[in-house]
């Protein structure tokens, strides 16, 4: 027998210890201790009176965490996670977390619902799809530790580059509404943005990103969340470039820099990365599901 029960209603030593003992196998490591997953659901606005655990048989056999926000008048909800433990698998738990989680949506008023599975979670992608989801992008992240003395040269166009807040990036007409959960402002606490003009004035793109620092204060990491350029403008390449050399800033220095969940339609900010030494290290496919459609319409 499969019980649901919401994230709220259950101990976080069960939570954390399902979340880890159903990903123990999983293409990439996303085990978490209580601490790392207590900051990631308050970072990525995930909530444990939205999200979910699965028992079957009165043990721990799943977890689903769910978040929602307001996205320019759409209530939109992201599936932050869903893993089923080993013993459970093939039992139907998977299912029965993501009927519930879809039914969580509906009494929420839930306009749309997102999510992102690694590409090769064939499994998965297929559960998703049979309950309603489909896929709207691929979605790629990237990696480089090495120096980018590459990007010095801005190409020949100059861009002044404004920092500020993560939230001034959503004011430009140009901001990409659909954008990956993980990658929109709300979830870059610590953040910036960074905003390219060009000379006459005009707002020309946006990059986001947050750096990470060690115990002693030295820079220890970058990850670029966005980089856009206006998309009515014919030097998307030069801003982009342009955005680039400062959010990976500073460039001679061997840090660890990630670019996260960057939807690889946008294959000029994906080809910059690849010319400057980033690798391609895990793709994922992000999907989409209207909520307020009614199966027939889908």
């Amino acid at each position: 027998m499969i019980e649901i029960r919401r994230l709220s209603e259950c101990t976080w030593k069960e939570a954390v210890g399902v979340w880890n003992e159903g990903f123990q196998d999983y293409f990439a490591d996303v085990k978490m201790d209580a601490d790392t997953f207590t900051a990631r659901m308050a970072r990525e606005g995930l909530s444990p009176e939205l999200s979910i655990m699965a028992f079957h048989d009165g043990r721990p056999a799943g977890i689903l965490l769910n978040g929602i926000r307001l996205i320019e008048g759409k209530r939109v909800a992201w599936n932050g996670g869903t893993a089923v433990v080993p013993r459970s698998r093939r039992l139907g738990v998977g299912r029965a977390l993501v009927e519930a989680a879809l039914g969580i949506y509906r009494e929420n008023g839930v306009d749309i619902a997102t999510l992102e599975a690694i590409r090769q979670n064939e499994r998965a992608i297929a559960l998703y799809k049979r309950m309603g989801y489909v896929v709207i992008n691929r979605l790629g992240v990237y990696r480089c530790s090495g120096s980018l003395e590459e990007l010095r040269d801005g190409g020949g166009t100059s861009y002044a580059v404004r920092r500020g807040m993560p939230q001034d990036a959503a004011r430009l007409p140009f901001y990409r509404l659909t954008a990956p959960w993980q990658t929109h402002w709300p979830s870059l606490t610590g953040g910036e943005s960074l905003i390219a003009f060009d000379p006459e004035g005009r707002a020309a793109g946006y990059a986001l990103r947050r750096c990470a620092f060690d115990a002693e204060g030295n820079l220890a990491g970058i990850t670029l969340f966005q980089c856009e350029a206006d998309p009515e403008r014919s030097d998307g390449e030069a801003v982009m470039r342009s955005l680039l050399g400062e959010a990976l800033a500073p460039l001679h220095q061997p840090v660890k820099r990630t670019a996260i969940n960057l939807p690889l339609s946008n294959r000029t900010a994906a080809e910059l990365l690849e010319r400057v030494g980033f690798s391609l290290e895990l793709e994922q496919v992000h999907m989409i599901l209207h909520c307020q459609e009614s199966p027939g319409e889908r």
